[in-house]
């Protein structure tokens, strides 16, 4: 019993030193602007997808804040997903900073005396609220397109990142709860920013047509490359995997059109390709077809499916493989390409929106609707060792213009203008 009394006094005297330093931390930055006119705000993000596998919109906003807590644009960041977490609940990963960034979370121990689930609740409904309150944020940015509900109240304006319009250009390749998220939340979030991002301009583009937002409110931002992936990978690839292979990389759904990358390689394995096909992704949504495509496949034992993977394996499957096929319908960015290109692979993917714009001459554009035409470029350039090794020095050339701290740069001049302050450098960025 005394341990249980110890460990309750533990948590709650933690929690009256949070309150008292933030109310000493409001204060000191409103000194600090109103008696010696300091030139800064504070940016509420939100940072739900840092508790889930990472992956496209994950690594953006990882990248992108660890970049912008290596600047000093007069910014501090506040870091929220949720405040209070029962002991089961796992732990909050590693932040992407510390110079500028704070992230407050309180985990309820093991052996704590109170119901959790009532004790939980109550802190959830009033005592984060206050938190957030006394943290004063000029501006919430949301990276994932929308602002949580329970992040919305606490700032005077909003920031938002719109990554890709599959939702409004091909509702039918967005699962129905992200298609529902998006539907509801998104138009709230639009109607109250005060800036909006657009990791490229076919979004951008997109934004105008589908949407009919003003081009004025809209920034382009494009992403950058992971540092980690330029350097020479330590992990061992599995063992069983195909020798030599071609590689596919994202979510297995729809919209990146899988099916046609297993017809295309089928046909491939019919000209004569003597490896194999390596599908790195999660499954997601409405799987159906792509399923039936693979185990059906003629040569699916040459088919070899990786589930989620962590950077340095991703690497080195990246350089280990032929080529990267990625001729998906429709990419608000298409990170893969410029992953791919870094790690010197060449890259065969779609012509349309946004993949020539990141891309650029150092891939082979293909029309995703035809397989034979995904095999017939991929044949080719299998022949080709000359020209493959071209587009592996222009892939290599081409990744190298896209930096996080560019984009870090521009996105700090955003939210300076969005929380009223004087920009500071450009507030777009494009490779």
């Amino acid at each position: 019993m005394l341990r249980r009394i110890a460990v309750t006094f533990g948590f709650f005297a933690a929690l009256g030193r949070d309150l008292a330093g933030t109310f000493r931390l409001r204060c000191r930055r409103f000194g600090q602007r109103v008696v010696h006119a300091e030139d800064g705000a504070t940016v509420a993000v939100d940072i739900y997808p840092f508790f889930e596998s990472m992956t496209g919109v994950g690594w953006y906003e990882w990248n992108l804040l660890a970049a912008l807590d290596r600047r000093d644009d007069g910014l501090g960041y506040n870091l929220y997903a949720r405040t209070f977490l029962a002991p089961d609940e796992p732990a909050p990963p590693p932040m992407p900073g510390g110079r500028h960034m704070r992230l407050r979370v309180h985990q309820i121990p093991p052996g704590f005396l109170l119901p959790v689930r009532p004790t939980l609740a109550l802190l959830r409904a009033l005592v984060e609220p206050l938190l957030r309150v006394l943290d004063a944020n000029d501006v919430l940015f949301a990276p994932n397109f929308f602002a949580h509900a329970d992040q919305e109240p606490f700032a005077r304006t909003q920031v938002a990142t719109v990554h890709d319009l599959a939702f409004a250009a091909m509702p039918q390749t967005v699962a129905p709860e992200t298609l529902a998220g998006l539907r509801d939340r998104l138009p709230r979030t639009l109607c109250h920013a005060e800036r909006l991002i657009a990791v490229s301009e076919a979004t951008a583009g997109d934004l105008v047509e589908h949407l009919g937002l003003s081009r004025r409110l809209i920034h382009t931002i494009h992403e950058g490359v992971d540092e980690g992936l330029r350097q020479e990978a330590a992990a061992e690839l599995p063992a069983g995997l195909p020798e030599p292979y071609l590689l596919f990389v994202s979510t297995l759904e729809p919209r990146k059109n899988v099916v046609g990358v297993l017809r295309a390689f089928k046909l491939l394995k019919d000209w004569g390709y003597e490896g194999g096909l390596v599908l790195v992704g999660r499954w997601g949504w409405r799987t159906e077809a792509i399923r039936r495509e693979l185990e059906s496949s003629p040569v699916r034992s040459s088919i070899h499916h990786l589930d989620y993977v962590e950077r340095p394996l991703l690497a080195a499957l990246y350089r280990g493989a032929d080529a990267l096929l990625f001729p998906s319908w429709l990419e608000g960015f298409g990170l893969p390409l410029l992953e791919s290109m870094a790690c010197g692979t060449p890259v065969i993917t779609s012509g349309s929106s946004s993949m020539p714009e990141v891309a650029g001459p150092a891939a082979v554009y293909v029309d995703p609707s035809s397989p034979h035409g995904i095999a017939s470029a991929a044949a080719s350039l299998l022949a080709d060792p000359q020209h493959r090794a071209r587009l592996q020095a222009l892939g290599r050339e081409r990744a190298a213009r896209f930096s996080w701290e560019r984009a870090a740069a521009a996105t700090a001049a955003v939210l300076r203008q969005a929380a009223g302050l004087p920009g500071r450098g450009k507030d777009e960025y494009r490779a």
